[in-house]
């Protein structure tokens, strides 16, 4: 799909989310205003795609993180295949209440403060899984801090949208786009992406004006790959093919900033791309074993040698 529509999204609702703003590639996405879930950053839909979470996992080499991921997959493939995977998909609040209850909360991450809320339009197809987010806060876990396996029944009460108590906290599991509604926080993230990539400002213009265009050009998204037999990469991807398409040049050109950015194009021959390589990482994809899970292969991070 090159030529980007919403036309393709039969609902739309307002959500509510907290985002690291610090990351380069978050920042990124929320400069162009707009998040793009894994099954949306390529059409048709590549399995190399995954979620900002997922990501994270593997840049910090979590293996007791991906271990309990991998389980909670496992089970909703396995039992729930119409939910949406928490590998690929898109975390949302229901209201901004419910979002704001979570700061400064330590069961959750230290980036759930008030200046990282964002308000946006998300446009969907599929349903939305709306889960109770405290079976995975309070799951019972071993001392290394993975998932006790004797009994996995909760994860099956989360993915049926059960209550854990009477005081649930709902989050919105998604896939689809999502437009960012804060047009402040586009410009601080804009300033920021600016800042560390001094080099990279007509791909920046470039990326704004692409999505502004309503199109998923300049979109970066969480990719992984296979370099060797051994070893696995982590990667972000830059989508270019809208900048080929003349539809999309001709829109991007009546944008308010787009004589500046044709401009900018005609006074520099060559210009660099954001060098987003810090955040990726290498690793080596090996194993977890339990006596309890023999006959489950459960991925494992190692860097590699």
């Amino acid at each position: 799909m090159s030529r980007f529509t919403f036309a393709d999204f039969r609902q739309s609702t307002r959500v509510f989310c907290f985002l690291d703003l610090e990351h380069p590639v978050v920042a990124w996405a929320v400069m162009r205003g707009m998040l793009v879930s894994a099954d949306y950053a390529y059409i048709p839909p590549s399995p190399g795609f995954i979620s900002f979470m997922q990501a994270g996992i593997v840049e910090t080499l979590n293996n007791r993180r991906l271990f309990n991921e991998d389980l909670i997959e496992r089970v909703r493939l396995t039992y729930f295949p119409q939910q949406i995977s928490r590998m690929r998909g898109m975390f949302f609040f229901r209201s901004r209440a419910d979002a704001e209850a979570r700061i400064d909360d330590p069961e959750w991450p230290p980036y759930f403060q008030a200046k990282n809320l964002l308000e946006l339009d998300l446009y969907y197809n599929e349903p939305i899984s709306d889960v109770d987010a405290n079976w995975i806060t309070y799951a019972p876990l071993a001392k290394d801090g993975r998932i006790t396996v004797n009994d996995l029944q909760w994860i099956v009460n989360y993915w049926s949208g059960e209550k854990y108590s009477d005081q649930p906290v709902w989050e919105r599991v998604a896939k689809g786009v999502a437009l960012v509604l804060d047009e402040h926080v586009r410009r601080q993230c804009d300033q920021y992406v600016k800042e560390m990539f001094p080099a990279a400002h007509i791909p920046i213009l470039m990326a704004r004006l692409a999505s502004e265009a309503g199109t998923l050009g300049g979109n970066t998204a969480p990719f992984l790959l296979r370099e060797d037999r051994e070893v696995m990469k982590l990667a972000y991807t830059w989508r270019d093919a809208e900048f080929h398409d003349p539809k999309v040049i001709a829109a991007m050109a009546t944008h308010p900033d787009g004589p500046a950015l044709f401009r900018m194009i005609a006074e520099n021959e060559t210009w660099k791309m954001p060098d987003l390589r810090p955040w990726g990482r290498a690793y080596v994809l090996s194993e977890q074993s339990l006596p309890e899970l023999s006959v489950l292969q459960i991925p494992s991070l190692h860097n590699p040698k």
